[in-house]
């Protein structure tokens, strides 16, 4: 054997044994993180990776005693209204109160009526917007007027009422299902599905994690199954984690000033060849949620 093809069999021999030895090496090579800082006590991350998958998410981490911080979300119609709420894209949302940071919330009924009844509890500044129900969505996570947030559920015999278990001081709360982590301990069996996902997380340093993943594009980003929603919450330093209503109406929305969709809510190349522009057709969503941020001075 030459000593060409003896260099050649040593440079594989190497390759195989990073691969092997180093997994971590060659998984940073299929992945990208990206970073912003655009508000007071916020950071915006989007990881993408091409391998094994294509996958596209974002987290956004929000320090919870950050200067100005308030949320809200969908406040319920007028009591002379067909039902709960008026449906509204999330950038429409976050543009109607004025706020920096926006994500959808409770599943809803999805029948393309301009109203819509939200599946779960649902609470807006105080006000109770949709009672429980009987549905899966039986979990809640709940940010008070001071910024404390819990994470709550439907006490047995509590459709029809606001009564949570553990009992909470309702101020702003969502609904969904399944809880991704508690007590730092990751909840949904791996396996199933994927798809897109919205997510809500709190860290035990006090800040607020929103996740979004897109999905249901093969060739730009598969999805999560609930399992990998948890397993990122936690790799981020979540230790509660809920997941909120995903698919079309997973939506992340930044005002930063004019509010702007990061993720593809829906895709982009259609049936019979039409390409939409990202980020494609935005669901007109049943409840949303606003976060108010400080922007930072002069960008820094």
């Amino acid at each position: 054997m030459n000593k060409y093809y003896s260099f050649i069999i040593a440079v594989i021999l190497f390759c195989l044994t990073a691969l092997t030895v180093f997994p971590a090496f060659a998984e940073a090579a299929a992945k990208a993180e990206t970073e912003d800082n655009p508000f007071e006590g916020v950071r915006v991350m989007q990881h993408t990776q091409t391998t094994p998958e294509p996958l596209v998410y974002f987290i956004v981490e929000i320090a919870l005693d950050a200067p100005g911080l308030r949320f809200q979300t969908t406040e319920a119609n007028p009591s002379d209204a067909p039902r709960e709420t008026w449906c509204e894209t999330t950038r429409e949302f976050i543009a109607r109160v004025d706020a920096q940071i926006g994500i959808n919330g409770n599943y809803f009924i999805n029948d393309k009526e301009p109203h819509t009844e939200l599946l779960g509890l649902a609470v807006s500044n105080g006000a109770v917007v949709s009672p429980w129900d009987t549905t899966w969505a039986r979990f809640a996570v709940n940010i008070s007027k001071d910024n404390e947030v819990t994470f709550i559920e439907r006490p047995e015999g509590g459709a029809g009422t606001s009564q949570t278990r553990p009992e909470a001081s309702l101020y702003n709360a969502l609904s969904g299902s399944p809880m991704l982590l508690r007590e730092g301990k990751v909840q949904p069996a791996e396996g199933g599905d994927r798809h897109p996902r919205t997510g809500i997380g709190k860290t035990v340093d006090n800040k607020v994690l929103l996740l979004i993943a897109d999905g249901r594009q093969p060739e730009y980003s598969v999805g999560m199954t609930f399992h990998e929603m948890a397993v990122v919450m936690q790799r981020h330093g979540a230790v509660e984690a809920l997941a909120l209503d995903g698919g079309g109406s997973t939506t992340l929305v930044i005002a930063n000033p004019t509010p702007e969709v990061l993720n593809v809510p829906m895709p982009t190349t259609l049936p019979g060849g039409l390409t939409l522009n990202a980020p494609g057709i935005e669901r007109h969503n049943g409840n949303n949620l606003a976060v108010f941020a400080t922007p930072k001075v002069n960008g820094e």
